[in-house]
């Protein structure tokens, strides 16, 4: 017995020339810290999200954003035609060419998404993938909304270089 008391002194006092780690308050310190960055990752993510997802719109005809590079595809969703909505979307080259339409009719679809890629034409002397850069617009035939414009820029997208290819030369009008 005498011995075991002698141990159990022995710890007592080891104990008590020990200092005391502040554990908890590290562990405190480490999710706070951890919280506090979670919250700034979260709130630039939610703005980033939010630059992105400012639409173009007029009306019912929306484009997902205003500047596109050279073999991107400029996505367009429409939504809530009325009935005596029926025209066309006119696409409209640098140029001032039309560059493609797309019809609509609202007692048909009220909604549908659509989407194109500028790409060189030898019909519309869009001869270099360079003649593709510059203001793009969507004009809206048979209804009265606004215009949208957008933007080509010189930049290309990865792997679109091998897709867009200048016309040939000595094909009319190239």
């Amino acid at each position: 017995m005498m011995y075991k008391g002698i141990i159990t002194k022995m710890r007592k006092e080891k104990r008590a020339g020990r200092k005391r780690k502040p554990l908890g308050a590290i562990i405190a310190l480490v999710v706070i810290a951890a919280i506090i960055a979670g919250g700034v990752y979260y709130y630039y993510e939610q703005q980033n999200k939010i630059k992105q997802e400012q639409w173009i719109s007029s009306g019912p005809f929306s484009i997902n954003k205003n500047e596109y590079k050279l073999g991107e595809y400029v996505f367009m969703s429409v939504q809530g035609l009325k009935p005596t909505d029926v025209g066309s979307i006119i696409i409209v080259d640098p140029k001032g060419d039309v560059y493609d339409h797309i019809p609509f009719n609202g007692t048909m679809k009220s909604s549908f998404n659509q989407f194109f890629k500028p790409n060189t034409q030898r019909t519309l002397a869009l001869c270099t993938p360079e003649s593709l850069v510059g203001n793009w617009t969507l004009a809206f035939q048979g209804v009265s909304y606004k215009s949208i414009p957008f933007k080509v820029i010189n930049d290309w997208i990865p792997g679109a270089q091998a897709e867009i290819k200048p016309v040939p030369k000595g094909l009319d009008p190239c």
